[in-house]
């Protein structure tokens, strides 16, 4: 029993005697609680604003967490990528330097440094940048081609090759990396190794179009021109090589072409691979119109023009090419039509007026050629030479009009932009001497002309049919004789001028006669000519 009670008795008083809980009421948040709470409430609010790119309002909330939180590196990381795509390079580098400051090993930290460091032109610091973030993270193929492009871009072409190698210890070989690796090698005077490089891709891929372009350039260098094409036909069959690379290679052939016929057959070969690899793409239909242009084949260019004009989202140039040809091929009709074809899409390019005026006046519709000079004469803008031309062209549709007043002016505006066009002095001072006024002026302008260029037989004529006009008929005779021994013989005109002369010299001679026939013959003669031979004489 006495047991029993000290137990119970012991039990008791462990119930009885221990303390009780104290209720305490909970403490006020600390001043640090708090301000980390509006830290994030900001810092949530700011990169809510920052999605939804409300840029401004998002740089000017995390601008306060930064003074709520000094030492929070997100803050400025954000902060940098924000003023980064608002291209303030200051403000971008300084916050994205700052929280690399802060958190030094944190890669993304690393890469916005880097990544401004090289959009502001700091490649030195870049690359170092670069090459901490990949100590870091080896494996980062974003910062490794960042980096071999800085490499390259600040001449260190070694460098460059290491980082490649790098990548490729990642990717494996790569046809381009091989290709940019062999031009670096080039470039760092390690040729036997960048060869090497290309012989080695070779092995494995021997139609690798970057590889054998590698070995064109190569045979090209060292002068075994024979074995160029070859390799180039493996790269015209590749469609992953760009078009712009074929298209400069088709550039040196046709310069090849003026003196080889072997270039000719080669280019020929190259363009047909060329629209069989990328059948929809305008650039290979506008290098086959080149290359028969050069070729002189003008139908042939034409056609492959017009195909092109099919996959064309830019045609400006395409139809240039059209109307030059076409009005060297004397078919002036298409000249007007695809100049009106292409004011639809160029409304505001004063060429195509000047193509399609030309158009009409060798169509001889000289109302509509003054309406398409004077419309395209209209819109030319800090442009002299091209103002030259559509005011000479003008003067010249002004005469076949016979609006002489009209023609004097446009050639006189010419006159005072460009006043030593031997051509332009040639055409206006013959047209005056036609109309038989102002021969002092048009004499002066016709001797200019032949000072220019002594032995252009139509100047000759020009000038020799003006001393005619003011009754000079000696020097006229040595003029016009001058123009015949320079080419005129041909001409009609030039041999009419001559009997001309030649009857005003001698009425008696049967010289005037035979030239007056040799004209008739050659073509190209006056509406009088007829009456001369018919009565032997000429009666101004």
């Amino acid at each position: 029993m006495k047991r029993t009670s000290v137990i119970l008795f012991s039990l008791f008083l462990g119930v009885s005697c221990a303390p009780k809980k104290q209720i305490v009421a909970p403490s006020a948040p600390t001043e640090i609680e708090m301000n980390h709470k509006k830290f994030m409430s900001l810092f949530i609010k700011a990169t809510n604003e920052a999605q939804i790119e409300n840029d401004d309002k998002a740089i000017e909330i995390y601008e306060q967490c930064k003074k709520l939180n000094p030492k929070e590196s997100a803050v400025y990381f954000e902060l940098s990528r924000l003023y980064a795509k608002q291209r303030n390079a200051q403000m971008a580098y300084e916050n994205a330097n700052k929280a690399n400051e802060l958190s030094p090993k944190n890669k993304w930290y690393l890469l916005q440094k880097a990544q401004v460091l090289n959009r502001t032109g700091q490649q030195e610091k870049a690359i170092d940048a670069f090459e901490e973030l990949i100590s870091i993270e080896s494996n980062n193929l974003g910062a490794l081609y960042e980096l071999a492009e800085l490499y390259q871009r600040s001449e260190k072409p070694l460098e460059a090759t290491k980082t490649i190698e790098r990548i490729e210890v990642i990717t494996g070989k790569n046809p381009q990396m091989s290709y940019q690796k062999y031009l670096l090698l080039l470039e760092g005077g390690k040729e036997n190794e960048a060869l090497k490089e290309i012989e080695e891709l070779l092995k494995l891929e021997p139609e690798n179009g970057m590889g054998n372009l590698a070995m064109a350039q190569h045979f090209t260098k060292i002068g075994e021109e024979q074995k160029v094409y070859k390799r180039l036909v493996f790269v015209f069959e590749d469609p992953q090589i760009r078009t712009d690379t074929k298209l400069s290679i088709l550039e040196d052939y046709i310069k090849k072409m003026k003196t080889s016929s072997v270039a000719e057959k080669e280019a020929e070969s190259l363009v047909m691979i060329m629209l069989k690899t990328h059948p929809s793409d305008v650039k290979s239909y506008a290098a086959a119109g080149d290359l028969y242009s050069n070729l002189n084949d003008l139908n042939k260019a034409n056609t492959y023009y017009e195909k092109a004009l099919v996959y064309a989202t830019q045609s400006y140039p395409i139809y240039m090419q059209l109307m030059d040809n076409s009005f060297n091929l004397k078919d002036f009709d298409q000249v007007t039509t695809y100049a009106t074809q292409a004011l639809e899409s160029y409304p505001t390019q004063p060429v195509l007026y000047l193509y399609k005026g030309m158009g009409h006046k060798e169509l001889k519709q000289n109302e509509l050629a003054v309406k398409a000079f004077k419309s395209g004469q209209g819109i030319v803008v800090d442009n002299e030479k091209l103002e030259y031309e559509f005011w000479s062209k003008l003067g010249e549709t002004y005469h076949e009009l016979k609006e002489f007043k009209l023609s004097d002016e446009s050639f006189d505006k010419a006159m005072k932009i460009n006043g030593l066009d031997a051509y332009l002095l040639n055409n206006y001072s013959y047209y005056l001497s036609l109309r038989k006024v102002k021969l002092e002026k048009a004499a002066e302008m016709a001797k200019t002309a032949n000072d220019l260029f002594p032995n252009n037989a139509s100047f000759n004529d020009t000038y020799g049919w003006i001393l005619y006009q003011q009754g000079n008929f000696v020097e006229a005779e040595k003029w016009i004789k001058k123009s015949l021994s320079n080419g005129g013989e041909t001409s009609g005109t030039v041999l009419e001028h001559y009997g001309d002369v030649l009857y005003k010299l001698n009425s008696q001679d049967s010289k005037a006669l035979e030239y007056w026939n040799k004209a008739k013959l050659a073509g190209d003669y006056s509406d009088s000519l007829d009456k001369k031979i018919k009565e032997g004489k000429n009666e101004e």
